[in-house]
């Protein structure tokens, strides 16, 4: 034996292996998205195709750096950031399978929350805590225009869809940031979305894709 395998070429192979997964399936959807060379810029420019006039809001905001972007394309517009912060221990509140170890990232003190939230925009409402349908609806009423979903997981992924779900109409725009090209990608925001527009009957198409992020605009759905 030359060599032995090592966690790096184990990373490197199923990346790769990711990489053709996701193009191959990319290039038989119709119509194709278009490419952006940054995750800002693909923010920013999808933000721009909603047809629909309501709110926007962030799931997992983390230090805020999109957050920041979002308000300050929106300026005028309430923008809502939800994340757990100091409201929860270490990590993620789920395994994220096929990515590093992230059991000590994430990790906020309530000191370090009240900074992040006083170097916000002024058109930003924090939210803090684990995501929750009755805390999400009570502060999103109304359809939603731009959703910038980050949430990691396939389970958290979820949660937030179906905690938004009354508010998702024609033309609402839904930015994941974590959709696609990773080892274990099928089993996270992509298989939340899949499995929640099978549900809802939910028609949309791939408007734009950077590196792992993707953004979609809903064209139909089912509303009950």
């Amino acid at each position: 034996m030359k060599h032995r395998a090592t966690t790096l070429g184990v990373q490197e192979y199923a990346q790769h292996k990711a990489y053709t997964e996701w193009a191959d399936y990319h290039s038989q959807q119709t119509p194709m998205a278009v490419y952006y060379d940054s995750r800002e810029q693909h923010l920013i420019e999808a933000g721009k195709m909603a047809k629909t006039i309501g709110w926007i809001a962030e799931f997992g905001v983390d230090a805020g750096y999109t957050l920041k972007i979002l308000a300050c394309e929106h300026k005028g517009i309430p923008v809502y950031g939800f994340d757990a912060w100091h409201k929860k221990g270490p990590g993620l509140p789920d395994r994220w399978t096929g990515n590093i170890d992230f059991s000590k990232a994430f990790t906020w003190s309530k000191k370090e929350y009240m900074q992040l939230k006083k170097s916000m925009p002024r058109n930003v409402k924090l939210i803090p805590g684990l995501f929750d349908a009755k805390k999400i609806r009570a502060q999103l009423v109304g359809p939603a225009q731009l959703v910038h979903i980050d949430c990691d997981t396939g389970k958290s992924t979820r949660q937030v869809l179906d905690a938004i779900q009354p508010a998702l109409v024609e033309g609402t725009v839904i930015v994941f940031d974590e959709y696609a090209n990773y080892p274990g990608w099928r089993e996270h925001e992509f298989k939340a979305w899949q499995e929640f527009s099978k549900q809802w009957e939910i028609k949309y198409e791939y408007l734009g894709i950077s590196n792992m992020d993707v953004s979609i605009k809903i064209i139909t759905r089912r509303y009950k």
